[in-house]
């Protein structure tokens, strides 16, 4: 509200002028007074003015009060009735939410329970009825040791304490016999039920029956602990392999031969220093057809270009193994190109499923350098074999001959110790001849060729005693031949040449007044397959037994016919076909022969 002294003060003031001018002017009758008193009396009426808009602005105000004041005692009057509206709603939403409440608790899967502060039972749901087998009248308003066994209520009073003096979650695992004998377990959950002013007034109980989750956890624990030693296991193997893995990439970088990798979708996975040493260059994501350009890849003939198709690692990833193929190498690094050797084979998983392709190739550049001036020397020396075999054996036949011939004509004018001359003479060209032929067969052993193809060991053999029919006829030899003689990858003529060697030493040295026994099977062993010939002869002495493979080498006297060469031929067979030759003692007496051709086919 507005001050109103300023109207009360300029009435006052008019007021007081117009007494005094009043006096003076008729006292004095002065003009001055004349014009003070009409002063006087403009300020009493300007103070009555102000005093009267005052007063009505007073009662505008008073007015606006009036109506707030109806406004404000209608709202309250509708906030009366809306806050006894609310009471009346929030009384009957929480009579539906407690009869919601206990339809719920009493559909529900689980025990539930609640007590008050005097851990008396104030509800029990259906499935606690279902559970305890007994009546609500007989539970409500009861406590655990009116119900129950004390040690039992002692232990529930525990859970209840721990709830009420701090005010959490109470968590417990129970176990219990059913009547049957059968034990059972329970998970138990008690908290706290508190009031409007969160103050703890009871507790609520729930449980149900977790014997299948704990028979689980006790499988899974079982199991864990299972999984936890193979995981050890795993992480051992795992470490193993790690380490295997780092001697196998030490190895592969240490190799000399280079080693590459591809997996089924042409991509180099592995690439050792070696094979960028001997390639020239390193892994490149370039497509297969295109490899061969790359690379600066050709056949043997060091002109044509390799087929992509024909590669070792593009036959590999086909699923076909590759050996042995030859390939010449020749890029912006291998100016003057390597020969390489390469084997290749199928990368697979554990099912057999073709996950790539391995290749392992080595520089065979001066190797086959060698091999050419090794074949230039042997044509060198094979001509000069021939040369010489001819050179040699014109004067030989012609010494032979004639001496036959002065034998045959003046033998009767020549004593007996000139007859004998003559004929050492003789027996000299002629053995003399079989050695010269002796070595040109050593020597064409040598430039025999890997074979190619198993042949039956049996038609060998067969070959062989059909040779020396007279032979064996003469000496009145047994000769006896196993079944199932074994089928050998060899060079079907020295492989009859080697048997032949070794049947013809067997009736060739044998006891003086004894005929020959010769057996003849088959061998098959870690030495490789082959054939073997016993005889019952003199046998040979142990420190004997390699030098007699050697050339012009012989453990008998000298008196017995043979150059000294056969051996040595059987030897050089054998390891031309990756085997080998040896000898040993028999059992009973003689000596048992042995070759091998390989690993042939064991059939």
């Amino acid at each position: 509200m507005r001050s109103n002294w300023l109207p009360v003060g300029l009435a006052i003031c008019g007021a007081g002028l117009v007494a005094v001018a009043v006096k003076e002017w008729f006292i004095n009758r002065d003009e001055w007074l004349f014009a003070a008193l009409a002063a006087a009396v403009g300020s009493l009426a300007m103070g009555i003015a102000c005093e009267r808009r005052q007063n009505r602005q007073l009662w505008t105000e008073n007015q606006d009060l009036k109506h707030q004041a109806d406004e404000l005692r209608d709202a309250l009057l509708t906030a009366r009735k809306e806050s006894s509206e609310l009471r009346f709603e929030a009384a009957q939403a929480r009579r539906d939410s407690e009869a919601l409440y206990h339809s719920l608790v009493d559909h529900l899967p689980l025990a539930v329970l609640r007590k008050d502060s005097n851990f008396k039972y104030t509800f029990v749901n259906r499935r606690y009825l279902e559970f305890s087998g007994k009546e609500a009248g007989d539970v409500i308003g009861q406590t655990d040791f009116d119900l129950f066994p004390r040690e039992l209520a002692t232990k529930y009073r525990e859970g209840d304490d721990q709830v009420f003096a701090k005010g959490t979650l109470f968590e417990d695992i129970e176990t219990y016999c059913k009547p049957d004998g059968e034990e059972r377990y329970i998970q138990v959950l008690k908290t706290p039920v508190r009031d409007a002013q969160q103050c703890i007034i009871g507790t609520q109980v729930m449980f149900w029956d977790v014997t299948d989750r704990q028979l689980s956890a006790k499988n899974i624990e079982r199991f864990t602990h299972e999984l936890e030693r193979r995981n050890d296991a795993l992480r051992e193997s795992e470490s193993n392999l790690q380490r295997q893995t780092g001697i196998l990439m030490s190895i592969l970088n240490s190799m000399a031969d280079g080693v590459i990798v591809a997996d089924e979708n042409e991509r180099f996975v592995l690439w050792n220093p070696a094979a960028d040493r001997i390639i020239g260059l390193g892994p490149m994501d370039k497509p297969t057809a295109s490899w061969p350009q790359v690379y600066g890849l050709y056949e043997s003939d060091r002109k044509t270009p390799f087929p992509a198709d024909r590669l070792p690692i593009t036959r590999a990833m086909r699923g076909e193994a590759v050996a042995d193929v030859e390939m010449f190498v020749r890029n912006e690094s291998r100016s003057d190109g390597v020969m390489i050797s390469v084997n290749a084979a199928p990368l697979t998983d554990l099912e057999g499923q073709i996950k790539g392709g391995v290749v392992v190739f080595r520089d065979v550049t001066q190797q086959k350098n060698a091999e050419a001036e090794i074949r230039s020397k042997n044509q060198d020396l094979e001509t000069l074999l021939y040369v010489t075999s001819h050179d040699l054996r014109e004067p030989l036949r012609a010494i032979e001959n004639f001496s036959r011939i002065v034998y045959d004509r003046y033998a009767e004018k020549i004593d007996a110790k000139g007859q004998d001359f003559l004929q050492r003479v003789v027996r000299g060209a002629q053995r003399l001849d079989q050695l010269i032929e002796d070595v040109l067969t050593l020597s064409r052993v040598q430039r025999t060729a890997q074979p190619s193809e198993d042949i039956d060991s049996g038609e060998i053999v067969a070959d062989v005693l059909r040779h020396l029919e007279t032979r064996i006829h003469e000496t009145k030899a047994v000769v006896a031949v196993s079944d199932g003689l074994p089928s050998i990858r060899a060079d079907r003529r020295w492989a009859t040449q080697a048997m032949q060697n070794l049947v013809a030493n067997a009736l060739k040295y044998t006891i003086e007044g004894q005929c020959p026994e010769v057996e003849i099977g088959g061998f098959r062993g870690p030495e490789g397959v082959g054939l073997i010939v016993r005889d019952r002869g003199l046998g040979v002495p142990p420190d004997c037994a390699e030098r007699i493979f050697q050339l012009f080498q012989r453990a008998v006297s000298r008196n017995i016919e043979g150059t000294g060469a056969g051996l040595a031929i059987v030897k050089r067979v054998a390891e031309r076909h990756g085997g080998r030759a040896w000898v040993r003692p028999r059992e009973g007496g003689g000596s048992e022969f042995i070759i091998t051709f390989g690993s042939g086919s064991a059939a």
